[in-house]
């Protein structure tokens, strides 16, 4: 995984996990937040969960804690290969010991909320956050990308942001693919981070200028409200609302974010969203035959096996792919 993939998920405050040592330290930061005593239980079952599974699978394990409101969040990301079999992690029935995965499905009956972003080849993200039991449910959200095959590094990349009153997403693809493309989206994401808090068509068009003399990337920002979706996208990357048997779909412009000087013209459309609608956002990685409002029980699924299962059903084999999930 490249370092910078690491600084977008963590930051520079995390706590190496390199043996139980490391786990004892997370511990007493994740008590030193002074939060209510069950909340903090709570909250180092979960990290000690996340640290043995960087201990058993991954190299490189990284967590951090920090308090939010009503509540601990406890981050923690790896530089394994990426965890490949998403619905047996998320399975909540019993793992056979030292079986990839174990402690994830313990992580997700504890938490309150767990984002997950899967890269593989990469490395893997988890956000959990332990909330107070009266906090209203919000929306997960779940990552699964790939890269071209015999790439190291994929030139798809997605990033999100919560605010106080919003989920903020964004995700976008790397003219081309391999480091150069990689490089570009990086750019891009540094620039969604900096500035998740603009209205998403702003974002796209301050984007541009940011990321002229890269290759470029075509790029779609949305902002998520309890009942409201705002959508801005370049380009082709695919934004559809899915609901079963139902399913809306945002279009881009027909245009590159970065590489030339120049205006670009952001395409913007909002509309309504129910509690139960599935956000999807994917890259041209896939086809364009991508339909999943008739299956039901993968509609119910944790959002990154949706994302998981939708890369593997409709992606192509011969460009990187990802898929960003909301529900």
């Amino acid at each position: 995984m490249e370092a910078l993939l690491t600084q977008q998920w963590i930051g520079d405050r995390g706590i190496d996990v390199r043996d139980e040592a490391s786990l004892t330290l997370v511990r007493e930061a994740i008590r030193a937040l002074g939060a209510r005593d069950e909340l903090v239980d709570r909250a180092v079952l979960v990290a000690s969960e996340l640290g043995r599974n960087h201990l058993r699978h991954a190299r490189f394990g990284e967590i951090a804690v920090r308090a939010i409101d009503r509540g601990i969040e406890i981050v923690a990301v790896d530089r394994g290969l990426g965890l490949t079999d998403v619905s047996a992690a998320l399975d909540a029935a019993p793992r056979p010991r030292g079986s990839l995965g174990v402690g994830v499905s313990s992580v997700r009956r504890l938490a309150s909320e767990v984002d997950i972003d899967v890269r593989l080849f990469e490395g893997t993200c988890f956000i959990a956050r332990v909330l107070e039991r009266d906090v209203p449910r919000r929306r997960e959200v779940g990552v699964y990308g790939r890269p071209y095959p015999g790439e190291h590094v994929s030139g798809d990349h997605a990033l999100f942001v919560r605010t106080d009153d919003a989920l903020v997403l964004a995700v976008c693809d790397g003219l081309g693919h391999g480091p150069a493309a990689r490089a570009a989206a990086d750019a891009a994401m540094r620039y969604f981070v900096e500035h998740a808090g603009a209205a998403p068509a702003t974002l796209l068009e301050g984007a541009h200028q940011a990321l002229v003399g890269t290759r470029g990337v075509v790029m779609a920002a949305l902002r998520a409200t309890a009942t409201e979706l705002e959508v801005a996208s370049v380009g082709n990357v695919d934004v559809q609302v899915v609901a079963p048997r139902s399913v809306r779909r945002f279009g881009g412009s027909s245009a590159v974010v970065g590489g030339r000087p120049g205006p670009v013209k952001p395409r913007g459309e909002t509309a309504a969203l129910a509690p139960d609608d599935v956000i999807v956002m994917s890259t041209d990685g896939l086809t364009s035959k991508l339909s999943i409002e008739h299956d039901y029980p993968l509609l119910r699924a944790h959002p990154v096996a949706i994302a998981q299962r939708i890369l593997e059903r409709f992606g192509r084999d011969n460009d990187d792919g990802l898929v960003l999930v909301a529900r």
